[in-house]
């Protein structure tokens, strides 16, 4: 039999690299979309495939956060898709999600977000716990110390009626997180925002204040394959429709300080395999609404 050596020195590297990294998964503005409409010019995926892609991430990197930065109702008012994207976020291992304005737009978002077993984050709310919402979270994962605040500008609500806007009051949501990271920041290893904004004014939050170490962005529903860095401070934000899911890593040193951050995107692509959980929510909503995408039937019928 022939023997197979592995040198030791090669393992504990190998071990001390995943010791020392930590993965952050981040998603942005799916929009209701649990699955995409199987079109030539995107054919993609969505929530379905970001289920099973997320847990086989997680099954390879226990060190790993899962974030989501809001927006994932769909854009109108839609009880039942509603309560299905519930539903479906209640069967993902997120560790927060942030309240965008499509969800703070519904007046019984409460109802919703209690079959959550994470928070949703909503720090410059005002009263954010009547809603059903909390301001921050810090956990543990991989032996480092994660802050993770959120926030919604005011600006996003610019378009919607007048009774929504008066029943949602925000507080300046760059004072917000400036206050987080001045309370927080020294007992935390990393200190994440989830912002609902933009990203001009992603960047200019990472301008305006020192020790962010990421900003995970939504409502422009910006792309950002590779992030940006501004103020020593990664920017990312994972496009729209549940195309892709973003993925960032972080790199520490024996004292716990960053030492290298980058970015990419995945691409949910219609080869990638499906979620069965999510399957039978998408098989409801086509009971529900009479709705059967074609384009998904010709696509079954060519595999």
């Amino acid at each position: 039999m022939r023997k197979i050596f592995i040198s030791l020195p090669l393992i504990i590297s190998c071990i001390m690299a995943e010791d020392n990294t930590l993965y952050i998964l981040h998603t942005n503005n799916t929009n209701g979309a649990l699955e995409n409409c199987y079109c030539p010019d995107h054919p993609f995926g969505a929530v379905e495939k970001r289920s099973a892609f997320i847990k086989n991430f997680i099954n390879e990197h226990p060190n790993t956060v899962v974030l989501d930065a809001g927006d994932f109702f769909p854009v109108t008012k839609r009880p039942f898709l509603d309560s299905l994207i519930i539903d479906a976020y209640a069967s993902l291992p997120y560790d927060a999600v942030l309240a965008g304005d499509q969800e703070l737009s519904r007046e019984n978002l409460g109802r919703f977000t209690e079959k959550l077993d994470y928070p949703t984050l909503a720090a410059n709310l005002n009263n954010f716990d009547e809603f059903g919402l909390s301001d921050h979270i810090i956990f543990e994962r991989g032996g480092y110390t994660v802050g993770v605040i959120g926030t919604i500008h005011p600006g996003v609500f610019r378009f919607y009626p007048k009774e929504i806007i008066d029943r949602i009051e925000l507080e300046n949501p760059e004072e917000t997180i400036r206050s987080f990271v001045y309370d927080y920041s020294d007992t935390l290893d990393i200190v994440i925002a989830l912002t609902h904004q933009g990203h001009d004014k992603d960047a200019t939050l990472a301008e305006s204040i020192f020790g962010i170490d990421v900003i995970v962005g939504s409502h422009s529903q910006t792309k950002l394959d590779a992030g940006n860095v501004i103020n020593d401070c990664l920017i990312v934000q994972a496009g729209k429709e549940g195309y892709y899911v973003g993925i960032v890593t972080l790199e520490f040193d024996a004292e716990k300080s960053i030492t290298a951050s980058s970015a990419r995107t995945e691409t949910m692509t219609l080869e990638m395999p499906d979620e069965p959980y999510i399957m039978e929510l998408i098989s409801a909503l086509e009971k529900e609404t009479g709705h059967i995408n074609r384009n998904k039937l010709k696509h079954q019928k060519s595999e």
